[in-house]
């Protein structure tokens, strides 16, 4: 059971964790830093953040693929793909980094401040792990307590 994050831009509007890393990972890896998060919340948010840091790969998809985030020359995540590990690097002005898993914390740890990452990175996430289908309060809260989809539980 999640509960109910209530300050900052989340005040009253009775949303969990989960809901709110998936509407603003930005928002929630800062709050994270600095320490925002009290109680109860501290916890859960620890275990989330180690969660959202390491989801694995679908299930469509074996070991032999990798996240391939793309990079843009002034330091933003411009994409993100799911590729065959043994692809060649990624050639042009972009450069690339490759992760065995998702972290929704990307878009942050390459530019503190990316919003349009985030959002990003929430569209392909909802494609490729919820097969496009709506971010329903059930449906995250049920995929951040799998312990399964993680490389780091």
């Amino acid at each position: 059971m999640w509960s109910v994050v209530n300050f900052g831009k989340w005040k009253e509007k009775g949303k969990t964790l989960p809901q709110i890393i998936v509407s603003d990972p930005d928002w929630f890896f800062w709050a994270m830093e600095t320490d925002s998060f009290l109680g109860s919340l501290k916890a859960e948010a620890a275990m989330l953040a180690r969660r959202a840091q390491s989801i694995r790969l679908p299930a469509p998809y074996g070991s032999d693929h990798c996240i391939q985030y793309m990079i843009t020359t002034d330091r933003k995540i411009a994409d993100f793909n799911i590729i065959p590990s043994n692809r060649p690097a990624h050639l042009g002005s972009s450069s690339e980094i490759r992760r065995a898993y998702l972290s929704l914390r990307m878009p942050r740890e390459i530019n503190e401040y990316d919003k349009l990452g985030g959002r990003q990175i929430i569209r392909i996430f909802k494609y490729h792990w919820f097969n496009n289908k709506n971010l329903t309060k059930k449906a995250v809260e049920t995929f951040f307590d799998t312990a399964s989809h993680f490389e780091k539980p």
